[in-house]
């Protein structure tokens, strides 16, 4: 059967004609056969051309067949099945010959691969990477839909599905009416799963909510492959709250327990299952979240945990949960925080906290709404400050302090030597740089650097000189022994010689000096109002000599291991040097700013404190409380979502040691942490999260007082991922009083979600406990033949079965213009040729009487 695509080139066949005109008159010697071959050459041309304008289709029928096999290589299946299906295909293709086949392997995604070997070796990971197959899920519906673009046109369309059914991610049914609309025949093959004796928690079913030391069930649902005997255990943190040794069953096992939680707000259990068989762990620990209802949980840290009582009595006493630690409990990730309304730091040396640490509270605060209080001490912002930390970045006060126009020459010793080379005597000569900055312009600074000898890199001279000295310090290499006690002598010479107010020097070395007189040389130093404090770098160094001579020289003696820690020495010793930050001198504090917090508190016959440290108010920071020399003694603010305050004296008994038997103590602390704690849960506001597939579905039911729904509610999620970074999702109304959200979940670990807006105050926590691929099932056979039968394949089928395909045929259209194109040029070719040559001589000769035409001219136009 032949069609066209178009019938207008037809009107082309008119010219055909106009060639017998040019032929009748024509002025060659041509004898009239040769002419008449020539015009039928000539006519046949249009009529082709014509012809394969119209675009003619020859419609042929037959059994071509395209086969697309679709291969299951994700974690659920085992490498062995893997590649005995790969042979099977290879065997499979040799014995029924397709036209075409494809190749696909897919897990979570699907790669179409263009052979059999290139199947073989394909790439796998066990998470998203570009070029390779997440082998953390089984995706059978992206696996059809790629195959269903993997087939050769006008062919016979069958798909071999090689899998253990066992998808985890899309749904397969979702892709059936395709596959039926298409023609598309699946002979689905049951592969083997990971068989092997294993055992795993499938599941764990708790109440959402619970309230605290009351018993609640909890049922922990346990698979295995076999008969065997297991512990299994229900954790919180790392609190065993209960655990048994039991006998599993093959399949599902149904473990309940009835347990206690004493903390409240959102937390996750842990339910772990340990069996002498288990053949893989990657699936024995399971987690899931839960809020637990009480009184309010504040986390407080302590510097010095002796004297942690004080406060926490008078938190307790008006009903607030303390959890009391060291720095080293405080959490390091921003889920172990979510679990407390706010966080007090009392006295806590900065170098004590780990950047994760701080950016973790940070978190909290900025994004979750958490309360934060900063209690002084001299631990805070003497020695070992917070100025220029994260800490110091949400708080309402700054520890960079304007600098006084006290007189200040400050000297560095440096030590040079050998062993300073590297990394230390680079940062070394950072950190002198940072000295500098600190500096006010009129502030004298002078380096001297020794090894066995000394010699002045900077002069003395003012800190304005800062690109000068800077470029010297620069030029420092390291070099030599270690030699201290002349550059300790050159530095007390020279400051004996300027008038300044502050007189420090700082010493740095990592080695042992040669011995001599360094007390009574210190000792000089002190009576002449000159001040040493020394940093010791490494185990080599005399840390026992470094030491003697701080305390000599009334300074500070830093000793650390690691060499980045020198630039913030250096630039907080520098600070001490020029304003100092400790005021201990008995004061009042005094309201200058009435609050409700401060409402029921008679400060004018509150005892003194004896101390506090100096800071200034930021510029949006509201100062309650005031020194007699108005210094900030309790300031507040908002950061983010979340409020901070800061007590630069302290809560125990050094600063506050009077006020800890006045009653305004015990209604100031916990006046002032309810007033910065985040809001609690909002129990007429319920707030669920559960993970769908690779996204975390969030729903949210709102009710008034009365019951009633509440709409048209303007709120956010605030949603920190397990690498803390934040990110804010919309939250859409989907029915009365019902709102929903969605976020994708890409990463292994704990997503904290916190709702944020007109009902800000609830925090859920989705916890990750592993891919749902390492649930080891046998294969889903019912799946797969439903999915062979419903689009008129066979499940199980042989080869045979696969490849036969009986009477069914498709319909192939052959354009055919190409062959009626070439056709054309070969004619052209022929005319070409005719016009130089004479064919039929003698067969027609001239007629009697009439002269023959005379030939044209060479070189003349003569149309033929």
């Amino acid at each position: 059967m032949i069609t066209f695509e178009r019938y207008w080139p037809l009107l082309f066949v008119a010219a055909i004609p106009f060639v017998f005109w040019v032929r009748s008159r024509t002025l060659t010697d041509f004898n009239k056969s040769q002419l008449r071959l020539a015009t039928l050459i000539r006519s046949s041309l249009v009529v082709l051309l014509a012809l394969a304008m119209m675009q003619p289709v020859v419609s042929r029928s037959g059994s071509w067949l395209s086969v697309v096999y679709v291969l299951d290589v994700s974690q659920s299946v085992s490498p062995q099945a893997i590649s005995a299906a790969i042979d099977w295909i290879e065997a499979a293709n040799a014995t029924g010959r397709p036209d075409h086949t494809g190749y696909v392997g897919f897990g979570a995604n699907a790669i179409v691969q263009d052979s059999l070997d290139a199947l073989r070796t394909i790439q796998v990971a066990d998470r998203s990477v570009s070029g390779a197959v997440d082998q953390g899920g089984t995706n059978l519906e992206d696996a059809l839909n790629s195959a269903l673009g993997s087939f050769s046109p006008n062919h016979i369309k069958r798909v071999v599905l090689l899998s253990d059914g066992n998808e985890n991610v899309g749904t397969v049914k979702d892709t059936i009416l395709r596959l039926q609309q298409e023609g598309v025949q699946v002979f689905a093959r049951p592969i083997q799963a990971r068989l092997a004796a294993d055992t795993w928690v499938e599941d764990l079913l708790a109440p959402a909510r619970v309230t605290a030391d009351e018993l609640f069930p909890v049922e922990v649902h346990v698979f295995s492959h076999s008969q065997t005997s297991a512990r299994v255990d229900l954790r919180l943190g790392d609190e065993v709250l209960e655990g048994r040794d039991v006998v599993l069953v093959e399949g599902i096992n149904r473990i309940a327990f009835e347990v206690r939680v004493e903390d409240s707000g959102p937390t996750t259990l842990e339910a772990e299952v340990r069996a002498g068989s288990d053949s893989f762990a990657g699936n024995n620990l399971y987690r899931e979240s839960i809020v637990v209802g009480g009184n309010p949980r504040v986390l407080y840290i302590e510097g010095r945990p002796q004297s942690a009582a004080y406060l926490t009595d008078a938190l307790e006493l008006e009903g607030l949960e303390v959890v009391q630690g060291t720095p080293a409990d405080l959490p390091r990730v921003v889920e172990g925080l979510d679990g407390y309304e706010a966080v007090i730091l009392s006295d806590v040396r900065a170098d004590a906290m780990s950047p994760a640490q701080m950016e973790a509270l940070t978190t909290y605060v900025e994004d979750l709404g958490g309360g934060f209080i900063l209690a002084g001490g001299e631990s805070v912002f003497g020695e070992d400050g917070y100025s220029m930390t994260r800490v110091e970045e949400i708080l309402p006060v700054s520890f960079d302090l304007e600098k006084e126009e006290d007189s200040v020459s400050l000297i560095i010793v440096l030590d040079k030597s050998g062993s300073m080379g590297g990394q230390k005597i680079e940062l070394a000569k950072e950190a002198s740089k940072a000295a500098v900055n600190v500096l006010l312009d009129d502030h004298m600074i002078g380096i001297i650097a020794f090894d066995y000898n000394h010699y002045w890199p900077v002069q003395l001279q003012p800190a304005a000189n800062r690109s000068e000295i800077n470029r010297n310090v620069s030029m420092i290499i390291a070099g030599g022994e270690t030699n201290i006690y002349p550059a300790l002598r050159e530095a007390r010479a020279s400051l004996l010689g300027v008038e300044s107010k502050v007189k420090h020097v700082i010493l740095l070395s990592d080695g042992r000096s040669l011995p001599d007189d360094y007390q009574g040389l210190v000792d000089e130093m002190a009576e002449a109002q000159m001040t040493v404090s020394t940093v010791a770098v490494g185990n080599g160094a005399d840390r026992e000599l470094l030491e003697d001579i701080a305390e000599w020289g009334k300074g500070r003696a830093y000793f650390i291991e690691d060499a980045t820690m020198v630039p913030q020495i250096f630039t907080e010793e520098t600070e001490l040097a020029t304003q100092g930050t400790l005021e201990e001198e008995p004061f009042q504090a005094v309201v200058v700013n009435d609050a409700e917090v401060l409402s029921g508190i008679d400060f004018l016959n509150a005892p003194l404190l004896l101390g506090y440290v100096s800071t200034l108010a930021k510029d949006t920071a509201e100062v309650l409380l005031e020194s007699d020399t108005e210094k900030p003694i309790l300031a507040r603010w908002q950061y983010g979502l979340g409020k901070t305050a800061v007590f630069t004296s302290d809560v125990k008994d050094r600063w506050a040691v009077d006020w800890l038997a006045w009653d305004g103590y015990v209604k100031l602390w916990p006046q002032l942490v309810r007033e910065t704690m985040r809001r609690q849960d909002d129990e007429d506001l319920d707030m669920r999260i559960e993970k769908q597939g690779d996204e975390a579905r969030i729903t949210i039911t709102a009710l008034d007082s009365d019951g009633g729904f509440r709409n048209e509610l303007d709120s956010q999620i605030r949603v920190i991922d397990p690498d803390q970074t934040a990110a804010v999702i919309e939250v859409r109304q989907s029915g009365p009083g019902t709102y929903e959200a969605r976020y994708p979940i890409d990463q292994d670990g704990s997503f904290v979600f916190r709702l944020i807006g007109d009902e800000a105050g609830v925090s859920r926590i989705l916890p990750y406990s592993y891919p749902e691929e390492y649930h080891f099932y046998p294969a889903d056979v019912d799946l797969l033949r439903e999915v062979s039968e419903s689009t008129g394949g066979r499940f199980g089928a042989d080869a045979s079965e696969i490849f036969s395909t009986g009477s069914a045929t498709v319909t192939a259209p052959t354009p055919i213009w190409p062959y009626l194109t070439a056709m054309a040029l070969l004619l052209y070719l022929s005319e070409l040729y005719l016009r130089r040559v004479r064919l039929f001589e003698g067969r027609d000769a001239a007629p009697a009487g009439r002269q023959a035409p005379t030939p044209p001219r060479r070189g003349s136009l003569g149309i033929s």
